[in-house]
């Protein structure tokens, strides 16, 4: 499904990264204002537009362009949105900021990653003029109607990274903090979620504090960028928290990625059968690429 209504007033938008069920966005309205929570990519505009306007809104209504923190898959449609949305406002972290304002350097560090695949992934990044910018300190709160979003810093996937409490729904917008829980992650006795330790800021000890933050609110509900709104279950903490733990003591560069390998199946098997665990360590192959990249990074300059 590339749309998903919640209650609460909370709507979810496939973001076509890559393929379905990889990345959303996130509408969360009051009244007849509303805000979106991540950018998707360039090339999904048009098509998120579709979907938008399919549920009933349009792009007047939306005060606040929110992404939890400045990797493209979050907020590389950033300028496109603010210029599609006359009364919009980019709320970001303050280490953000920068990025989304002039977003050469991001782009230059995005290519040394994604080489070639970069245009169709992420297509031309647009600044987002400054006087279109707020920053959000820690504790600092956005307002979308009479509903309150409260920011709060979470380190250890990225030091420029926010995820959003909404009290109404008791939820947390947590970007790559509470880790990817893809749809088909979620079938087993508690959704099962990786940790996102994509190069170059993987802190294990922020993140699991970060972890520690979300899990003290008590939360009913978690909207994960990738993918989807997942009941909230103190297992999958303790799991993401394990995992982190384990990530933080390999030692062997040539041997990490392999690691990475038993890790996750091993904590999959906590969740689902066997089977399933084998399945999904499967069509986990990119993210864990990804993750070892991180986990490499940050033995590489250890080692310095």
């Amino acid at each position: 499904m590339d749309t998903q209504c919640y209650p609460d007033h909370i709507f979810c938008i496939d973001t076509d990264y890559v393929a379905p069920g990889i990345a959303c966005a996130y509408i969360v309205q009051d009244e007849a204002e509303c805000a979106l929570v991540e950018t998707g990519t360039g090339p999904a505009l048009p098509a998120m537009i579709e979907r938008i306007e399919a549920l009933g809104f349009n792009l007047n209504q939306f005060s606040a362009v929110i992404p939890t923190h400045a990797h493209l898959d979050h907020a590389g449609a950033a300028g496109q949105w603010i210029e599609a949305m006359p009364n919009a406002r980019v709320y970001c972290h303050p280490k953000a900021a920068r990025h989304l304002i002039d977003p050469s350097r991001l782009e230059a560090s995005a290519r040394g990653v994604y080489g070639d695949a970069f245009d169709a992934l992420y297509g031309r990044l647009m600044p987002v003029p400054e006087s279109r910018v707020t920053v959000l300190e820690d504790q600092d709160s956005v307002h979308i109607g009479q509903r309150i979003l409260t920011a709060h810093h979470t380190r250890g996937h990225a030091d420029h990274h926010l995820c959003l409490w909404d009290e109404r729904s008791r939820g947390w917008f947590t970007g790559d903090t509470f880790g990817i829980c893809y749809p088909n992650m979620q079938t087993g006795d508690w959704p099962f979620a990786l940790p996102a330790t994509t190069p170059t800021q993987f802190w294990p000890d922020y993140y699991q504090e970060s972890i520690d933050s979300i899990t003290a609110s008590k939360p009913l509900w978690i909207y994960p960028t990738h993918y989807g709104r997942i009941a909230f279950d103190v297992r999958t903490a303790q799991s993401l928290k394990q995992q982190i733990g384990a990530y933080a003591k390999i030692t062997d560069i040539e041997l990490a990625a392999e690691q990475l390998q038993n890790i996750t199946l091993h904590n999959l098997t906590q969740a689902l059968s066997k089977q399933e665990a084998t399945t999904v360590l499967e069509s986990l192959s990119q993210d864990l690429a990804l993750n070892a990249q991180g986990v490499i990074h940050r033995l590489a300059n250890q080692a310095r």
